[in-house]
């Protein structure tokens, strides 16, 4: 039996998700948090509550052989096994805490006026003839909203090219906190030369909780709830465990121009088109064409953010994980669907795209254009 689960991960302290760059060079600079925290970190802290309720012994779980029912379950270093994760995702206020999504790249904003990016006419540039995203409507000095986030009403009305009612800024769910630290000498009593080193911490407000949905594990390895040292500096957070919410609603359909949005960050190797897609062309105008989950789409143009950087640290292997570079959440590609729109979207929303998808990368929500 396959059992279903949103794991919520709440702050005991600060958090300290630290971003790729490395300490040793960082040069005078401080290190900062990222948030919400990287879907491997969140993956390492499951697999760890996971094994420490079946009193694992971690130096024998890595020799070959041990554990194998349980390796089966949770998989070993990369290999996560059965397991699966949808996000990671902060949470935010409420009974049971919300869901927040972040702000789709296609929408700008100036002060409170919002206005919306979509492809415009063609026009000749180095990737050759194609349809470049547009502002629907002229705002001078409007901005895209990063470090924002939308509840599932506001990302609804957004996804029908609708403005948000309300948005929750980074500022409103947590405040910065520098840090500086040093390495000491134990033996003399003093400072170790030149290890001085500065964060910044994340301290969450007392409504935010980070949020992921497990499945793909037997019922029993769900924990009903624990504490776990989470991220960087191995701060403490408290982990429950309670049914999964309703996943995201799905649009009404009246068109066949289909908006996808990446919810999560998305592995598509080296390239920035959607996986499997290849050139082509519509009359004189470049497009890309290809088929995601069965549905035939042509993209005409994207709107993407910068790079998502992650890394980390391997414990197995006790070295750096390589640093990868993603399609950042909140980035999005406009589609055309040749097929039927509503069973395109059924077939595609709330789907994982790319690589790593059972870590969560590469969640799909699917909107109209």
């Amino acid at each position: 039996m396959i059992d279903q689960k949103q794991w919520r991960f709440d702050p005991l302290d600060s958090w300290f998700f630290r971003e790729a760059r490395a300490f040793d060079t960082s040069g005078s600079h401080e290190l900062s948090s990222l948030f919400p925290p990287p879907a491997r970190t969140v993956a390492g802290a499951i697999r760890t509550l996971i094994g420490e309720a079946q009193d694992v012994d971690w130096e024998r779980f890595a020799q070959a052989g041990e554990y194998p029912d349980l390796k089966q379950q949770i998989g070993v270093d990369h290999d996560l096994g059965l397991l699966k994760i949808t996000g990671p995702y902060p949470l935010w206020k409420g009974e049971r805490l919300e869901r927040l999504y972040p702000v789709p790249l296609h929408l700008l904003a100036k002060a409170q006026e919002y206005v919306f990016l979509k492809p415009g006419e063609p026009v000749v540039c180095d990737l050759s003839m194609v349809r470049l995203p547009k502002l629907e409507k002229s705002l001078p000095g409007a901005k895209p909203l990063e470090s924002t986030w939308l509840n599932h009403a506001d990302l609804q009305r957004v996804l029908r090219s609708k403005p948000p009612e309300n948005i929750c800024r980074a500022k409103d769910l947590y405040t910065v906190e520098p840090r500086l630290g040093i390495a000491r000498n134990h033996a003399q009593r003093t400072a170790a030369e030149g290890l001085l080193y500065q964060t910044r911490h994340v301290r969450p407000r007392a409504e935010l909780a980070i949020g992921a949905i497990v499945s793909g594990i037997a019922p029993e390895l769900h924990p009903g709830h624990g504490v776990i040292r989470f991220g960087g500096e191995g701060r403490a957070s408290a982990v429950s465990v309670a049914d999964a919410p309703l996943r995201l609603a799905m649009p009404e359909v009246n068109s066949q121009n289909l908006l996808l949005m990446l919810l999560t960050h998305a592995d598509f190797g080296d390239d920035w088109v959607l996986p499997g897609f290849a050139p082509d062309t519509q009359g004189d105008v470049k497009v890309w064409r290809g088929q995601l989950h069965g549905v035939d789409l042509i993209l005409h143009s994207a709107v993407l953010g910068k790079a998502a950087r992650e890394g980390g640290w391997d414990l197995l292997n006790r070295q750096p994980r390589p640093v990868v570079s993603l399609i950042p959440a909140g980035s999005v590609y406009f589609c055309t669907v040749t097929g039927d729109p509503k069973a395109a979207i059924a077939a595609l929303h709330g789907q994982h795209i790319g690589n790593d998808t059972a870590l969560g990368r590469g969640e799909l929500a699917v909107g109209l254009w």
